[in-house]
């Protein structure tokens, strides 16, 4: 009966964190499914109910998931390696401001970046499978996704999985590993994805090291939530990304320009930011 644990712990911890977080993110992603399938089942006879009806029983999950990964619940006797591995810590009002800022920072070189990546290869289409309901059930279910997306996927990758790998390899390699992982996991999603796979790493990245500056969850899950939110309603409402000519086709453009040197500017602006934070995470540290 023990032998079970004592295998475990010989496997390397690298492959252990990857497991284990590959598994929080299943398991969320799973019942996050059965709910909507529920969801629509439950109000086949009054369509408009079933947005509502997902978000109440969706957002109970996530709560209760929540609470679990942080340490409530059975079994009492991992209740500590749970709670440290979501590291859900509060946060003063000035690292907040810094995690925000250098999150937001990043997130526009990101954006501007992505931008310069379509015009190099040819990047598919984002969104254009969107199931079609009616507008309350449509807006209800990408919020959802959005917020699930956050919390799950940050428990997950940032968390279950980045946590253990800090301590043993350091925040650099945890921080890589862990953004090829979650650039890979979304190949699950379809063959689409592949040539979105380098900007994941890089969203990836950004999240990460905001979580190991912070050592808190907290500020990646508001912008992982709200960036997901924004992309998923604008894909809603303007349609799927056009595809690009590529600069081997038409040379550089001043839109392939003008994007690089935005990504550019913010990028150094985030770099900067990011030393801010990490200034402001180590004095609070100090004083509490």
């Amino acid at each position: 009966m023990n032998s079970t644990p004592g295998l475990w712990q010989r496997i390397p911890v690298l492959v252990r964190a990857v497991l284990t977080g590959l598994v929080v993110l299943f398991f969320g992603a799973s019942v996050w499914l059965g709910i909507l399938i529920g969801s629509r089942r439950l109000t086949v006879s009054v369509p408009w109910a079933t947005g509502p009806v997902f978000l109440l029983f969706g957002f109970f999950f996530l709560w209760a998931y929540w609470r679990y990964l942080g340490g409530r619940g059975w079994p009492r006797l991992t209740a500590e390696a749970r709670r440290e591995r979501l590291r859900v810590h509060p946060l003063p009002g000035g690292v907040w401001a810094w995690a925000l800022c250098a999150g937001v920072l990043a997130v526009t070189s990101y954006i501007a970046l992505i931008f310069v990546w379509a015009r190099l290869i040819h990047l598919q289409p984002y969104g254009s499978g969107f199931p079609r309901y009616s507008a309350l059930t449509t807006l209800c279910l990408l919020l959802g996704a959005s917020i699930e997306a956050g919390l799950v996927e940050e428990a997950a990758f940032r968390g279950y999985m980045q946590v253990p790998l800090e301590k043993r390899y350091g925040p650099a390699v945890a921080i890589v590993v862990v953004s090829l992982v979650f650039g890979a996991a979304h190949l699950a999603n379809g063959y689409r994805e592949l040539t979105w796979d380098l900007p994941y790493v890089l969203f990836g990245a950004i999240l990460g090291t905001l979580a190991y500056l912070t050592n808190s969850l907290l500020p990646g899950v508001v912008l992982h939530a709200a960036g997901d939110a924004a992309r998923f309603l604008l894909v809603w409402k303007l349609g799927p990304n056009p595809p690009k000519v590529l600069i081997w086709q038409s040379g550089p453009d001043a839109s392939f320009w003008a994007s690089l040197a935005v990504a550019s500017a913010f990028g150094i602006a985030a770099v900067w930011a990011y030393g801010k934070l990490a200034v402001s995470a180590r004095l609070e540290a100090k004083h509490s």
